[in-house]
C-alpha cells in the first residue's frame, strides 16, 4: 500500500532572512498578503524557486530513500504558468532541462500537483512561476510516494547543549514549538528536546513537559554535555529513540531543516539507514555563505570543509552543493547539527571527555561515519566570522588532537608535533609569546596522559588560558597613530619577495630574535591576529600590531630577547620528554579508552 508523504515544505523568507531571500526564491519579489496568508505576484512577473530553500534534490531523493514518485504541490489563486525545470552536470558544465510546462486558470483557490518524472538527467529540480494574472500563492510542498512497508519508524531525540545564552537557547525552543511541536507536521508527534544546561541557569519549571526537558549539568563542556544528552537519550523508556539530532545552541535555525530531517529518515533505504545526517553551518554574518556541512582531517593536521565555501544564493551553488561525494578517511560531522542513528549510539561508547573541540571529530572517524547531506538541512552559527580564539585553536584543538590520534589511532598519517613545531616557529617570530606557551601546554598537558583528562576541570583550564591572552582593544581609540590598512590584512605582501636563503635565515633565527635592538626597525608591523602569515610584512620589525579587520581591534605584541631564550628552552625540554615518553602514553590512552567512553566513568564525570 502507498502512502503519499510529504518532503518538504516550500519557504518563504522571515524576519532578518528577507533580506536573502535569493536564498528562497529569484525574480520578482512578492508581496505579503497577511489577511489571506498569502504570497502575491502582480500581473506579468515572473519568479523562480531553484534555490537553497526551495529546490529538490531529486538525485539525491533517488538514491538514499524509497519513494515512488514525486510531485510539486501547491495552493493557488489566479491564472498562471508552471515550468518544472531541473539542472544537471555535463562535463562541469551545467545544463538546464525543462520538464513540464503547465498552464491554469484558478479564480477560486485550487491545489495543484505536478509530477516530477524521475527518467530525467536532473539532478536538482525546481519550479518558475509566471503571472498572467495577479496571483496569490498560500503554500506549497514537494510530496513522494512511498510503499507503506519501506517506510521507517523515526523517533527524534534533539540535544542541545547550552552555557548561559539563554536568549538564544529560548529563541530556538519558542521556534521548535511553534512550528513542531504544535504544528501539523507528522513529526510533532515523534520529537522530544533534550535541553542539556551547563550553566543550569534554565527555568526548569517553565520549560519541562511533554515534549522538552531541560537537565541540569555541570560545565563540563561540549562533549559532556552532548555525553549526557545522548546517555538520556538511550536510557529513556518511555521515548524510544531511534535517532539523537545533536544541535548547538548559539545557532539560527530554521525548524523546516529538523522536518527536512525526520521526513528524509522516514524514507531512507535500508543500506543508508545508518548514515548520519550532517546539517550545513552557515556564517550568521554572512547568511548566504556555507561554511561546512562535512569536515575533514588533512594530512598535515588542518581541520576543514570537505567542499569549498559557497554562496547559496546563487543558482550554480544550488546544483553544485548536491555534488555526491564519496565518503573518505578522515571525514566528520560537526555537531553544530548532526543527526546520529541508534545504531551507532552505545552506553558503552560514548564520547571522549575532551571539554570542547574534537570529540566530534572523533566520534565521527572512529565510528567510520559515513553522511547525507541535503541543501537547506543547516544551521546558521554565530561568531564564525570575526572572532580568532586563540586558547582554543592553540591549546584545545591541538591537545585533543594529539589525545584522540593517541586513544582512537584515528588520523594515524598526521604528525601533530609537526604541525605544532611549525605553529610554533610562525607565532614567536611575530612575538606572540601567549600562544606559543598554548601550543607548548597542549603537548604538556597530553603527556600527563589519560588520569589528566578523568578530572572534570575543563572549565577550570579554559579560564586559566584564557586569562593569559590579551584583549584585543579598538585600535581608533588606542592606536590612532598607526596606520592601518584593513583591506590588505589578508593581502601578501607587496614588496619585493623574500628568496630562499633570505626566508630560511628568517625562519631559523626566528625573525632574528637575538639581533641587537639598533639593527632593528621600530615602526610597528601591521600584521593578522589569526593564522594569517606572510613573514615580509614583520621582518626585522622589533614590534608588531596584529589585528581583527571585522572589528577593527588589535593588540601590541613586542620583541623579548628573555620570552625568547625561555621559550625556546621549554620547546626543547617539551619535545625531549615527548620523544621519551609518546609510546608510553599512547599505550596508556589506548588502554583507557574503554573506561573513559564506558557510562559507569561518565555518571561519576557528570555529577
Amino acid at each position: 500500500m502507498d502512502k503519499m508523504m510529504k518532503l518538504q515544505n516550500i519557504l518563504f523568507p522571515k524576519n532578518e532572512l528577507i533580506q536573502h531571500w535569493h536564498m528562497f526564491y529569484r525574480g520578482d519579489r512578492f508581496s505579503h498578503n497577511i489577511y489571506e496568508s498569502a504570497h502575491c505576484l502582480k500581473k506579468d512577473q515572473q519568479t523562480e524557486f531553484f534555490t537553497y530553500f526551495n529546490a529538490f534534490s531529486l538525485e539525491k531523493w533517488k538514491k538514499y530513500t524509497a519513494i515512488d514518485h514525486a510531485y510539486l504541490q501547491l495552493k493557488v489563486k489566479g491564472t498562471l504558468g508552471i515550468q518544472l525545470f531541473g539542472h544537471y552536470m555535463n562535463n562541469n558544465i551545467i545544463e538546464k532541462e525543462v520538464l513540464s510546462e503547465n498552464y491554469y486558470e484558478c479564480d477560486e483557490t485550487e491545489t495543484i500537483l505536478i509530477p516530477i518524472p524521475f527518467d530525467v538527467k536532473s539532478q536538482v529540480v525546481s519550479f518558475q512561476v509566471f503571472a498572467y494574472s495577479d496571483i496569490s500563492i498560500y503554500e506549497g510542498s514537494y510530496l513522494a510516494d512511498i510503499s507503506t512497508d519501506k517506510m521507517n519508524e523515526v523517533e527524534l531525540s534533539l540535544v542541545t547543549v547550552t552555557f548561559r545564552k539563554e536568549d538564544f537557547i529560548t529563541r530556538n525552543l519558542r521556534l521548535i514549538e511553534n512550528e513542531i511541536i504544535y504544528s501539523d507536521e507528522e513529526i510533532a508527534d515523534h520529537i522530544f528536546v533534550r535541553v542539556i544546561d551547563n550553566g543550569r541557569t534554565l527555568n526548569t519549571e517553565e520549560w519541562n513537559g511533554e515534549r522538552i526537558h531541560i537537565y541540569q549539568n555541570p560545565n563540563v563542556g561540549g562533549s559532556g554535555g552532548y555525553t549526557r544528552g545522548m546517555i538520556e537519550t538511550l536510557r529513556d523508556e518511555t521515548f524510544n529513540a531511534t535517532h539523537a539530532l545533536l544541535m548547538d545552541d548559539d545557532v539560527k535555525i530554521l525548524p523546516e531543516s529538523i522536518i527536512r530531517t525526520y521526513n528524509l529518515l522516514r524514507c531512507l533505504k535500508p543500506e543508508y539507514r545508518d548514515h548520519f545526517i550532517s546539517g550545513a553551518m552557515l556564517y550568521y554574518e554572512k547568511m548566504h555563505v556555507q561554511h561546512e556541512d562535512v569536515g575533514f582531517v588533512s594530512e598535515d593536521g588542518t581541520y576543514g570543509p570537505r567542499k569549498p565555501s559557497m554562496e547559496m544564493h546563487l543558482a550554480t551553488s544550488v546544483l553544485l552543493n548536491e555534488k555526491i561525494y564519496e565518503d573518505q578517511p578522515n571525514n566528520y560531522a560537526g555537531w553544530w547539527y548532526c543527526c546520529i542513528p541508534r545504531t551507532k549510539l552505545s552506553l558503552d561508547r560514548l564520547s571522549l571527555p575532551l571539554f570542547i573541540r574534537g570529540d566530534d571529530v572523533e566520534f565521527s572517524i572512529a565510528n567510520h561515519a559515513k553522511f547525507i547531506t541535503m541543501n537547506g538541512i543547516c544551521i546558521w552559527h554565530m561568531g564564525f566570522v570575526t572572532k580568532f580564539n586563540m586558547p582554543m585553536e592553540f591549546y584545545q584543538v591541538h591537545r585533543n588532537s594529539l589525545i584522540i590520534q593517541a586513544t582512537s589511532g584515528v588520523t594515524p598519517e598526521v604528525d601533530y608535533l609537526k604541525r605544532i613545531k611549525d605553529i610554533f616557529d610562525k607565532e614567536i617570530s611575530r612575538y606572540n609569546y601567549v600562544g606559543c606557551d598554548l601550543l607548548l601546554d597542549a603537548v604538556d598537558d597530553f603527556l600527563k596522559g589519560p588520569e589528566f583528562l578523568m578530572k572534570p576541570e575543563g572549565e577550570t583550564i579554559m579560564k586559566q588560558q584564557t586569562s593569559r591572552v590579551k584583549p584585543l582593544v579598538d585600535i581608533r581609540q588606542n592606536f590612532a597613530d598607526i596606520y592601518v590598512d584593513y583591506d590588505k590584512i589578508y593581502k601578501f605582501y607587496e614588496g619585493k619577495l623574500f628568496s630562499k636563503r633570505k626566508l630560511k635565515r628568517y625562519f631559523k633565527t626566528h625573525n632574528w630574535q637575538l639581533l641587537p635592538k639598533f639593527m632593528m626597525n621600530h615602526e610597528p608591523a601591521v600584521v593578522a591576529y589569526d593564522w594569517f602569515d606572510i613573514p615580509e610584512k614583520q621582518y626585522r620589525h622589533d614590534v608588531v600590531l596584529a589585528v581583527n579587520p571585522h572589528n577593527q581591534t588589535g593588540v601590541l605584541r613586542y620583541r623579548s630577547r628573555s620570552e625568547y631564550l625561555r621559550l625556546m628552552k621549554r620547546y626543547r625540554e617539551i619535545r625531549r620528554n615527548y620523544n621519551k615518553n609518546m609510546e608510553k602514553v599512547t599505550e596508556a590512552y589506548k588502554n583507557a579508552k574503554k573506561q573513559i567512553t564506558g557510562v559507569d566513568f561518565w555518571d561519576g564525570y557528570l555529577r
